[in-house]
């Protein structure tokens, strides 16, 4: 831990570097399960030049890095990270051209599908309320309502953390421009909630999606509004956000017949507790802290819903969730 707090001080004081700096910064409150223990450094870059600049510093010391989106999807150990973890909050710009809604990766989807409605774009409303943002998006290949990111973005922006490691240029003069590199849509390569960028470590700056633009008045901004309210709707009606979750815990796999929640139910394991976490009463691919949840709560309770579908049906749930 000495080593990444040296480090993360070095990167605070380098005038290649803009943003805070935070040290055993609580990490459970910047997760929607709200669980976790703290980081021993926590960046929050102002920019994406800083954002790359601080991952390249601790690529190049070869220390532990993490990459904080929206931690929708994220289950932080009770330990916390022995890592240097790069929040992308600030990287939340949002802008439209020619077809094309760009978002930052910190952006999330509530200010994203807000935009669209102002601007009278339709094609993102099946993500409004998703809590995640634009880049956890794209990692995730994330799908709502049988509409996959994959299917959206036109190109994503990022930096190849594989390749920073092995980069042996000087970071005294660090620019952004020489190692951003441009990733352009290639159907064959996304698949259900599988995306590019899972085969390799990268730094996500921005997602472009394409979008349909319609007549810039007020019949146009409403019914972006209501398709975005619908939605909003109706995630609300299955109880989405009754309690903090991380949203579907375990992947759906259409060899098994029926989705991961209804096997789970149909194993009698709904209001199933662990400690302070819950398999949902409501809903059973949703685990749920119930207000003490530890990280080590869910995952026993992932252990038993896998255990007890296998042994039911021999179907293995794969999560969706990942353990940090």
């Amino acid at each position: 831990m000495e080593e990444i707090v040296s480090l993360a001080r070095r990167i605070a004081e380098s005038p290649l570097y803009t943003g805070e700096m935070l040290f055993a910064e609580p990490l459970a409150p910047r997760t929607t399960m709200q669980v976790g223990g703290p980081a021993a450094a926590l960046a929050v870059p102002a920019d994406g030049a800083s954002a790359a600049y601080a991952a390249a510093c601790a690529c190049r010391a070869g220390l532990p890095l993490f990459i904080l989106g929206g931690g929708s999807n994220i289950i932080v150990r009770d330990e916390g990270l022995d890592a240097l973890v790069i929040s992308l909050e600030r990287l939340d710009g949002i802008s439209y051209a020619d077809g094309l809604l760009t978002a930052g990766a910190g952006a999330k989807f509530d200010a994203i599908t807000a935009f669209c409605a102002s601007h009278c774009l339709k094609g993102l409303s099946s993500f409004a309320g998703l809590p995640g943002t634009a880049g956890g998006a794209a990692f995730m290949n994330a799908r709502c309502y049988g509409v996959s990111a994959g299917d959206l973005i036109q190109g994503v922006s990022y930096v190849d953390l594989d390749g920073l490691s092995e980069e042996k240029r000087d970071f005294t003069d660090f620019t952004l421009a020489n190692f951003v590199k441009v990733y352009h849509n290639v159907q064959g390569t996304w698949a259900y909630k599988e995306s590019p960028f899972q085969t390799f470590r990268s730094l996500i700056l921005d997602v472009t999606f394409c979008v349909e633009a319609l007549a810039q008045d007020a019949a146009g901004e409403r019914l972006i509004r209501t398709e975005n309210e619908g939605y909003v709707a109706d995630r609300q009606s299955r109880g989405h956000f009754r309690a903090p979750s991380a949203g579907s815990v375990f992947k759906n796999d259409r060899r098994f017949g029926k989705p991961s929640g209804q096997l789970i139910d149909e194993a009698g394991l709904k209001g199933l507790a662990v400690g302070g976490a819950q398999i949902a009463p409501w809903h059973g691919n949703f685990i749920i802290n119930t207000g003490s949840a530890r990280a080590r709560d869910i995952r026993a309770l992932v252990e038993r819903a896998q255990a007890a579908v296998r042994e039911r049906t021999g179907f293995v749930l794969e999560p969706e969730v990942i353990f940090v």
